[in-house]
């Protein structure tokens, strides 16, 4: 599920097959009648970059809002990650990495804190708050 920057709600289907076969056509064309109904989009997209994809399931494992370290904390890396700095970098001038990290994977996940997720995720890739 996707929520565009114009608002727009998208139910985005990714498959690996280049063409559909009769029976995903029929289910597409479904789904596409459902999601207009109740206001949504419905697209098929090709298949998700292997490396996005692992980064986006760990990300996902951070969503819930305990992660987010508090409003402080949450301030605090934003400064921290104010221009683009190395990870390990980041997080060691905050405390110890044992908290800091799921903040910054919170943040990560949910847009507040933003990284290449093409690219493997290591200590020392770049993490910025976008403008």
């Amino acid at each position: 599920m996707l929520r565009l920057t114009d608002g727009q709600r998208v139910l985005a289907d990714c498959t690996t097959r280049t063409e559909l076969s009769q029976r995903q056509r029929s289910l597409g064309q479904l789904m596409d009648e459902l999601c207009a109904a109740v206001g949504w989009r419905y697209w098929v997209l090709g298949s998700v970059d292997p490396i996005y994809r692992r980064n986006v399931a760990w990300l996902s494992g951070y969503r819930h809002p305990r992660y987010q370290g508090g409003g402080v904390l949450a301030d605090a890396l934003q400064e921290a990650f104010a221009e683009p700095t190395p990870l390990a970098r980041g997080v060691g001038g905050l405390g110890d990495p044992l908290l800091v990290l799921p903040a910054v994977f919170h943040a990560l996940w949910s847009g507040r804190l933003v990284a290449d997720l093409g690219a493997a995720m290591h200590e020392q890739m770049p993490v910025w708050a976008p403008r």
